[in-house]
């Protein structure tokens, strides 16, 4: 038995809040729809880009880390540069326990090949290998 709106009494604000909050996740949802995946180990040919990984911002907070604070932090890479690939989302285990947050917005740290070889670098924290053919 469905149970009917009471339209006469207060509850319907109620009904417009939970509206207005689903209608906002929905929105932020498209803003960041793109999940960024860690790529531990990855092979490059001169040239190419990929994503490396997503890094949140260090309070599971729900803004994007911006570009300018980020690349201050990276390695140097002797073989390629980073540069910004977008905002996004990263699946968080450390925001989830602390939080209950299992995806956050995060910024995008794409790589572009430029010498051959192979390098091990560590992008906060974590380990990642890259080789240029």
């Amino acid at each position: 038995m469905h149970k009917a709106i009471d339209f006469s009494t207060n509850k319907l604000k109620h009904v417009g809040a939970w509206t207005a909050a689903i209608a906002l996740s929905f929105h932020m949802g498209t803003a960041w729809a793109k999940d960024i995946k860690y790529h531990p180990n990855v092979t490059l040919r001169i040239g190419q880009s990929i994503v490396l990984k997503g890094v949140r911002s260090s309070n599971c907070g729900t803004t994007v880390p911006s570009w300018s604070d980020l690349s201050r932090r990276l390695p140097v890479s002797r073989l390629g540069s980073f540069s910004d690939g977008g905002a996004g989302t990263v699946r968080s285990n450390f925001c989830f326990k602390r939080y209950g947050i299992h995806y956050v917005p995060a910024r995008a740290v794409r790589f572009t090949a430029k010498k051959r070889g192979t390098e091990k670098l560590k992008i906060f924290l974590d380990p990642v290998t890259v080789t240029v053919k």
